[in-house]
């Protein structure tokens, strides 16, 4: 009786233990498929895109800080930020060639902006110190102690930073490598993307302003303040090229931005002109991109014509984007508002298809250019909300 009664315990104890193991296995398996075992990318919950409404819309702002959100964009009217300097700099993400990329703070930045539903056009920094120190002349590669971007000197609390090293990297393969794995994780192709992505990133910009301090360009007096970088035509246009096919190799239908022209004068242009040199830069981005800091009081169009003028005098026809626009040429928040409207309109006819604020209110003549000022008695949000209106 009793070996009767134990053997259908013993089938189901057996059944159980078939049971776990083949659970089990499982478990191994996918662990091994999907995660550090595996030489396989992490698979995300799905794709996702920027959405039409986003595309359709031509207006952002340039955002600051680590608590950024965006919510003075979508008051205003625009749905994209341009973070400056923004999270991903090779020097904050990765302290060495062989330290795992950290994204805690590129994917807050991420997080901050795709809750209010406000696209990324992202800033790509190649500077680390610990890669250009291994440079011949890495001496020369330092900008002074006084520039604005070194952590010690940020009184904007922007919560990041530039190193003090602004040269082409000294380790391509490396730099590459970085820049292939933060494309990757922002790409929104559903393969090793951030947790909870829905706003993927599809702009990359490479670098800022190379042109700053070419041919002395900054007045007297500027020049310890603020060197984005410190090589000239050749070398960027090498750095170009470098970082469009790390970009591309992880997302093939990104949009790659060449650094953004510091102004539509000579001794700005003629910073690309160098670059455009070596042929092989023609292609080595998709946006053309300028700046204007009230610096089109003659042409009203945030210096696109002329900037679309150099592009055309090598063959080049591409979108254009600025990066950086502002016209604040008078004393009251009136008279900058009309001549932004003015110059936002004779951008948009000069070719511009997107347009990036630096000032958040018509009357704010601080020199913090990505933060909200103190409330303000001029109706600059609704002022705003009719020159976006008026050109979407």
């Amino acid at each position: 009786m009793d070996d009767g009664l134990a053997k259908p315990k013993n089938k189901v104890w057996l059944f159980g233990v078939l049971i776990l193991i083949v659970a089990c296995t499982g478990i191994v398996f996918a662990w091994i498929k999907h995660g550090s075992l595996a030489s396989s990318k992490l698979v995300a919950s799905g794709p996702v895109t920027i959405t039409q409404k986003v595309l359709d819309n031509k207006f952002g702002w340039l955002g600051g800080g680590a608590e950024d959100t965006g919510e003075g964009i979508i008051e205003r009217g625009g749905l994209w930020v341009r973070p400056h300097p923004g999270a991903f700099v090779w020097d904050m993400m990765q302290k060495s060639k062989d330290d795992e990329i950290d994204f805690t703070l590129s994917d807050q930045e991420v997080n901050n902006f795709q809750k209010n539903g406000i696209a990324i056009m992202a800033t790509l920094w190649p500077f680390a110190d610990w890669d250009q120190k291994n440079l011949a002349n890495a001496s020369d590669c330092m900008v002074s102690s006084n520039d604005e971007f070194l952590p010690k000197n940020d009184k904007k609390g922007r919560g990041s930073y530039l190193p003090q090293y602004r040269c082409n990297p000294s380790d391509w393969i490396a730099y590459q490598k970085w820049v292939t794995a933060v494309v990757e994780r922002y790409d929104g192709d559903g393969v090793s993307d951030m947790p909870g992505l829905t706003m993927p990133i599809s702009y990359w910009e490479v670098m800022n302003e190379p042109d700053l301090q070419f041919q002395n360009v900054l007045p007297a007096g500027e020049t310890d303040r603020l060197n984005f970088y410190k090589q000239g035509p050749n070398d960027y246009g090498q750095l170009l090229i470098e970082t469009n096919q790390a970009i591309k190799s992880a997302d093939s239908k990104a949009s790659v931005l060449i650094a953004g022209a510091a102004g539509g004068e000579d001794r700005n242009l003629n910073f690309y002109k160098g670059v455009f040199t070596n042929k092989d830069t023609l292609t080595a981005f998709d946006i053309g991109n300028v700046h204007c800091i009230s610096n089109d009081q003659t042409t009203h169009d945030f210096n696109v014509g002329t900037y679309k003028k150099m592009l055309t005098d090598f063959g080049v026809i591409k979108p254009i984007w600025v990066t950086e626009a502002e016209a604040m040429y008078g004393t009251t928040g009136e008279e900058n508002y009309q001549s932004t409207k003015t110059s936002v309109a004779g951008a948009i006819m000069a070719g511009a298809e997107r347009i990036f604020f630096t000032r958040y209110d018509f009357d704010d003549t601080r020199t913090d250019m990505s933060k909200i000022g103190e409330k303000s008695n001029y109706p600059s949000v609704e002022k705003y909300q009719t020159i976006i209106n008026d050109n979407n």
